[in-house]
């Protein structure tokens, strides 16, 4: 039923194709790169060995489904550099990198990118450093109860400051209309987006958007209403789910037919399926 479940979709849909950037661009397991850096037995090795034995618990995709895209990018002085990392589900990895690999091309600039144990994976030190990232194990923001798409390896942000993310704090400033915004630094330059893309601002999410679709990260945080969140891209969340019960395999294949999907048709592979976040799922199992 699996095999049939894939098949179905096959068609004559074509590969994506990777652009040709000339930077260093690797796909690496991410346990492999976690444990080597505890092995180096720095000041990181007790707080990444205590987030590890954490994530191995609450995280809704097991961390061996985890890759790790290291990549060179440009930064706003212009520079090349060398020290990228993203951690993503690996059904997804390949897109990603191709998506790093446009924004190279492109030369559009990254103020830096770590992984969110660096910052020990708290997500507004994360935003106040204007730090790119991917996976983070927590829920949403507002909600005890959900996982964020963070959690599943499907979420990125990019250059938090020049794409802040703007919505309310609590239920109380909710009802009284008082807003946020995170990080605070972004709120001087970065709301008027109107304003930030006649001035021609670098680093903004919008000149990338097109960039991010064609590779299956179809949601863009900018597009809504509440919260805000114009530095976050991700694809469905029923996408989300699916891929973490299939099996890796079957899972990178469904999502590179997805985004092949995209390129040749005015529709993709999960609008025509009901609404309920499951379905998917009780058609694939």
């Amino acid at each position: 039923m699996k095999k049939l479940f894939l098949t179905l979709f096959v068609g004559s849909l074509l590969l994506p194709q990777l652009s040709h950037a000339k930077g260093n661009f690797t796909l690496k397991p991410y346990l492999d790169v976690l444990a080597k850096d505890i092995q180096k037995g720095d000041k990181h090795r007790k707080e990444f060995s205590e987030l590890k034995a954490r994530w191995e618990k609450e995280s809704p995709i097991p961390l061996a489904r985890l890759t790790c895209v290291q990549f060179s990018y440009i930064n706003f002085d212009g520079q090349d550099k060398q020290d990228g990392e993203l951690v993503v589900m690996d059904a997804v990895a390949p897109q990603v990198l191709a998506i790093l690999q446009d924004l190279f091309n492109k030369k559009f600039p990254l103020h830096q990118a770590k992984r969110i144990e660096f910052f020990e994976a708290d997500d507004d030190k994360s935003l106040e450093a204007n730090n790119s990232s991917c996976y983070n194990c927590r829920t949403i923001i507002g909600d005890s109860k959900n996982h964020s798409m963070h959690a599943y390896g499907v979420a990125i942000d990019i250059n938090p400051i020049q794409n802040p993310f703007h919505g309310f704090e609590s239920d109380d400033n909710q009802e009284k209309g008082i807003r946020h915004t995170k990080p605070a630094s972004g709120g001087t330059n970065y709301i008027n987006r109107h304003r930030a893309q006649k001035d021609k601002l670098p680093g903004l999410a919008e000149y990338v958007i097109d960039v991010f679709h064609r590779n299956g990260f179809t949601t863009w945080g900018g597009d809504w209403n509440f919260p805000i969140d114009w530095q976050h891209f991700q694809p469905s969340r029923s996408m989300a789910q699916l891929l973490t019960v299939m099996s890796p395999q079957d899972a990178t294949r469904f999502f590179t037919l997805h985004v092949a999907s995209l390129k040749v048709a005015s529709s993709n592979l999960m609008t025509n399926f009901p609404a309920k976040d499951t379905a998917l799922i009780d058609l694939y199992q």
